[in-house]
């Protein structure tokens, strides 16, 4: 039903599927009516559902159709006049989109370092990746990429870096897309303008000795007292 990521076989086969459909950018999407929020006290993670049955057994909440940005299907609220009605409005719509434990989901959306990091230990623990991941984390990224420069920041209103631009260029690469996409092209453009990744900081070269790409003597020394 869910979520793993990529060794070599299935990094090679994915690559392989990715340059018939990224060389005519076309990037596909799953379908968003399949994905599911599993919170467990806290702890929460998105399924997705192969099966019809496994759809039919498990609907979507509105908290899932929220955060997919699909339809809520919720009763439009009526005007507010007053700060008071405001505040009933409020708390009809919210208590809609409360998790089944009583507390309520959190996207961290805007830091672009550290899905890098999640995609390059899959990588190197060689933890398979569906499909279904590798195709919106693509989706994600190119939607973030910088329409001008192509290349990304620190976070999504940051201007293009070594180090966002870096890390999330390999990201794709590892994920799937073709080095020929265009927009990965121009990403890789960007990283050359911008002197490579070897003016990237200490954590980009960290990520990229553990994945193999630079050597560790580029990776300045940290006392632990600095953590």
């Amino acid at each position: 039903m869910i979520e793993q990521p990529l060794n070599g076989d299935l990094l090679k086969q994915s690559q392989s599927k990715s340059h018939k459909v990224h060389g005519d950018q076309d990037d596909g999407r799953t379908d968003l009516r399949r994905w599911r929020l599993l919170d467990e006290r806290g702890r929460q993670t998105w399924h997705y559902l192969g099966s019809d049955d496994e759809v039919n057994s498990w609907p979507q909440s509105t908290a899932d159709k929220y955060f997919l940005g699909l339809p809520t299907e919720l009763s439009r609220l009526p005007n507010a006049e007053t700060p008071l009605a405001s505040a009933r409005n409020a708390l009809s719509y919210f208590s809609q989109l409360q998790l089944q434990p009583g507390n309520w989901a959190c996207e961290y959306g805007g830091p672009m370092f550290l899905l890098p990091g999640l995609a390059i230990t899959w990588y190197v623990t060689e933890t398979p990746v569906p499909e279904h991941i590798s195709i919106e984390i693509r989706r994600y990224l190119f939607a973030r990429q910088n329409p001008v420069d192509g290349g990304w920041g620190l976070h999504i209103e940051a201007e293009s870096s070594v180090f966002g631009t870096a890390m999330n260029y390999v990201v794709l690469r590892l994920l799937g897309a073709s080095e020929d996409d265009k927009r990965v092209v121009k990403a890789r453009g960007m990283l050359h303008k911008l002197g490579g990744a070897v003016n990237g900081p200490h954590w980009a070269k960290f990520w990229l000795s553990i994945l193999g790409c630079m050597e560790w003597d580029a990776v300045n020394p940290v006392p632990p007292e600095l953590w």
